[in-house]
């Protein structure tokens, strides 16, 4: 009889090296993904910039990441996967350290020195998160990873919580310490301040730790194993579609809530951070429809509710339809990425999974680039619901191909048997 192990309750039998892992995971969850990815879009809106300019800002940092996706794993095998991770650490606090220097750059370069800092910052979080996966891997033993996966997406989801709540918090006390209103770029400035300190931090834990072992079976490093392109052409292709009601509300809904429905920085920090909170426990009930129906079923009906969350968005222009559409958006997008993992694993063989996953990565990040720049010409052009409706268009698409994967599954194949996903033991 097949037992599930809870994360947390698994957390006390896990290695040193497990520790450090999600320490680190969390402490730049709270930074990148909380404090920063909140400020950083309403300090440039309080620099005059427009939805254009939001859309490029936003691409520029998945191209960062799409650039990096790929030389992250050489760059893992040539110095070690801790050092690399550190130094994505590194390099993503270098990034958040230019972000708020904007005002004081030279007059020539003010319109693309944040578009720079966001390249550095997602260029390195992509040195750090795509190593995540072996580091784990190497870290733990086979009854403990699907439990040690769950807890770094758990802790991920909870440190964004953390960090969205308070950079939500900070400017209005800021502006209480400065005696300037909302409307004034200096308390964003002097908020997104916070991430890069919190972002040093992590570098600590990643320094401490001890090198992982990445266990290869020679068995599947035979010549004749050719890399699987119809089946990484099928996932990219789902995945530049799936995501798409994902990558809109990303980008665009804190811009959104500010521009167009006037609310405060702290009513967004608290939506987006109620949003976070659900993600925390969204994702549990993934083992249960994986034991149900198979993770392919459970990515449909994933990506499906990721697409009809932005129906709020597009029907009730007031707060209480941006509020239900951020917190699912987020909610399934918690669910998404580690269900998307897991299908990918059982359907490539071990041998190409590692480089699949670069590939799929920098087909994520393509299609985020162009959602989030064509989104502010979208935007400027037609409006916030028109944009909504497009990213629900492509989330559908995406979800039509999942069911023809599902219904034909001959046409993603793996050489191996499936692994069990969320579960282990007897």
């Amino acid at each position: 009889m097949r037992r599930i192990i809870s994360p947390l309750s698994s957390f006390s039998h896990y290695s040193r090296d497990v520790k450090l892992l999600l320490a680190a995971t969390a402490i730049l969850s709270i930074s990148f993904f909380g404090v920063s990815a909140l400020l950083k879009i309403l300090y440039i809106l309080r620099l005059g910039y427009g939805p254009e300019y939001v859309g490029l800002f936003g691409a520029a940092g998945a191209l960062g990441y799409m650039a990096m996706s790929m030389p992250s794993g050489w760059l893992g095998d040539r110095i070690g996967i801790s050092r690399t991770m550190a130094l994505g650490a590194l390099a993503t606090t270098a990034g958040m350290v230019m972000l708020p220097l904007s005002e004081v750059v030279p007059l020539w370069a003010r319109d693309s020195w944040p578009i720079a800092s966001q390249v550095v910052q997602a260029g390195g979080y992509a040195l750090f998160s795509i190593n995540l996966v072996p580091a784990l891997m190497g870290a733990t033993l086979p009854e403990d990873r699907n439990s040690a996966y769950a807890m770094s997406s758990t802790l991920r989801s909870l440190g964004t919580f953390v960090g969205t709540v308070a950079g939500g918090l900070l400017p209005g006390l800021l502006v209480l310490m400065t005696g300037l209103g909302l409307e004034s770029p200096v308390p964003y400035r002097l908020g997104l301040w916070t991430g890069p300190f919190l972002s040093a931090l992590a570098i600590i834990p990643l320094l401490r730790m001890r090198e992982p072992k990445v266990v290869r079976d020679a068995t599947k490093l035979l010549p004749t194993d050719s890399f699987p392109y119809l089946s990484v052409g099928l996932l990219i292709l789902f995945v530049s579609l799936g995501q798409a009601a994902s990558a809109t509300c990303q980008s665009f809904c804190n811009a959104y809530m500010d521009t167009e429905l006037a609310l405060s920085p702290d009513w967004i920090g608290l939506i987006t951070g109620v949003g976070q909170f659900v993600s925390i426990f969204a994702p549990m009930i993934l083992p249960k429809m994986a034991r149900m129906r198979g993770n392919g079923w459970t990515l449909l009906v994933v990506t499906l509710g990721g697409a009809l969350s932005l129906l709020p968005l597009i029907f009730f222009t007031d707060w209480m339809g941006a509020s239900l559409g951020r917190i699912a958006t987020l909610a399934l997008a918690a669910m998404w990425m580690p269900t998307l993992q897991i299908y990918q694993m059982e359907m490539i063989a071990e041998r190409w999974r590692s480089l699949a996953y670069g590939a799929l990565a920098m087909g994520m990040s393509l299609s985020f680039a162009a959602a989030t720049y064509g989104g502010g010409l979208i935007v400027a052009g037609w409006g916030y619901p028109a944009l909504f409706a497009l990213g629900l268009l492509f989330s559908l698409g995406g979800t039509g191909l999942m069911g023809l994967l599902v219904r034909k599954p001959g046409l993603i194949t793996s050489e191996t048997p499936a692994p069990q996903a969320l579960a282990t033991g007897d």
